[in-house]
């Protein structure tokens, strides 16, 4: 966990120092719905599940934003346990590399490309939480009205899953993230 903090930190002070020229930042929120998709060996462990969550993201060019993530996935496990709902809490920092392109009058057609990491909390009922490490890849595009704008964007997530049963080694695990959000970009 501790190598994630570090890389992270480096991570962020490298975009930093990328944008060093430019003296104006926008700060943006983004709540957002969606659905979270186990796939492998994690699709037998839960089941599909929405996926609901927020984005605070900062605009340092228009191409380039840090965005921080916070998700909230309710699912079930196949864990033979008395209650088998868990929830999946994730959170990371990521860099998002945008395209801009009018599309008449105020708005703006936004594709991007994300990348970042951060960490992913098991909350059980009937067994110990786990939290292990997490890294995302991800695409989508933002449709813009400023300050407003509609946001679709997918995830593949990444991440080190360890099992609730102590014997068990971690593993890394994957799944996919799609969502609908809004923006509302402060100016």
């Amino acid at each position: 966990m501790k190598r994630i903090a570090i890389a992270l930190a480096l991570f962020v002070a490298g975009a930093a120092t990328l944008t060093a020229q430019s003296t104006t930042k926008k700060p943006e929120i983004r709540p957002f719905i969606g659905a979270n998709l186990p796939t492998g060996e994690q699709r037998n462990l839960f089941t599909d599940a929405a996926l609901l969550g927020a984005q605070i993201a900062l605009e340092l060019k228009p191409t380039l934003h840090v965005v921080g993530t916070f998700g909230w996935t309710a699912s079930q496990t196949s864990y033979a346990i008395a209650d088998d709902d868990v929830n999946m809490l994730t959170y990371d920092l990521g860099l998002e590399f945008n395209l801009v392109k009018p599309l008449g009058g105020n708005w703006e057609l936004k594709p991007f490309m994300a990348l970042g990491a951060g960490a992913r909390t098991y909350s059980y009922n009937d067994l110990p939480d786990q939290t292990c490490g997490s890294a995302y890849l991800g695409g989508g595009t933002e449709f813009q009205l400023v300050p407003w704008a509609f946001r679709l964007e997918a995830r593949y997530n990444a991440f080190c899953y360890q099992s609730p049963y102590e014997a068990d080694a971690s593993e890394t695990r994957y799944d996919l993230g799609l969502t609908f959000g809004l923006a509302y970009h402060f100016r």
